[in-house]
């Protein structure tokens, strides 16, 4: 291994972490709308659902509780999973691109023995906060109804990246907002399925603006 490689996959994600759970320890961080379906206070199996540009805060919030994620395979996937692997996180090596079915399945077995699950239905590349069919194909095979929850901060950095990823600035307060449960009947058709994922990208993207006017209000 080379010593770049080494020091990225070996000493940065220690860093990240650490200064990550420093930066949150700032954060003033809050839950709104349907509370009892948080990833805090259900019970599993639960199969949550986010946009990627949020990944950042809700990782830190929701860590520790044995979460599974999808993470891909290539090297930067590898990085994110030993950063979230030191926030308690299990993860499932994958993606809807590629050896998409094969995760789709581990997925659904972790679901069955009562665990949670979280994707990131527009990860890893897009397009942002445009759903694809993962995660309402994952609670078709599973039977496990969808969660979605969006996330915004009052101050904030936006990244000039696909997702516009969002890092929250120090001392700034900041909620998730939790939707209604989305459920997709195990005979579900390609029209249902499609129905579905729509569905699911209208309730995320409401949260979010839910999320986002509940930031620039007085709260």
């Amino acid at each position: 291994m080379k010593i770049k490689e080494f020091i990225k996959l070996n000493i940065m994600p220690f860093f990240l972490t650490s200064l990550l759970c420093l930066v949150g320890l700032t954060l003033r961080l809050s839950e709104k709308g349907n509370i009892a379906l948080s990833p805090k206070q259900k019970k599993a199996p639960c199969l949550f659902a986010f946009w990627h540009s949020r990944i950042l805060t809700a990782v830190y919030y929701y860590r520790n509780r044995n979460i599974h994620t999808l993470v891909s395979l290539n090297k930067d996937g590898e990085f994110i999973n030993r950063v979230m692997q030191k926030l308690g996180y299990t993860n499932v090596r994958g993606s809807t691109s590629k050896d998409g079915f094969r995760a789709l399945l581990a997925l659904k077995q972790l679901l069955k023995d009562g665990k949670y699950v979280a994707i990131t239905p527009d990860g890893p590349r897009g397009p942002g906060q445009k759903a694809q069919l993962g995660a309402v194909t994952l609670a078709k095979i599973s039977g496990v109804p969808v969660t979605p929850f969006a996330f915004d901060a009052k101050n904030k950095w936006v990244l000039n990246s696909w997702d516009n990823f969002i890092i929250p600035k120090p001392f700034t307060r900041g909620v998730f907002v939790l939707g209604k449960e989305l459920f997709v009947p195990a005979d579900a058709d390609e029209k249902l399925l499609e129905e579905k994922r729509q569905e699911l990208e209208e309730e995320l993207n409401r949260l979010q603006e839910e999320a986002g006017s509940l930031c620039r209000s007085s709260w």
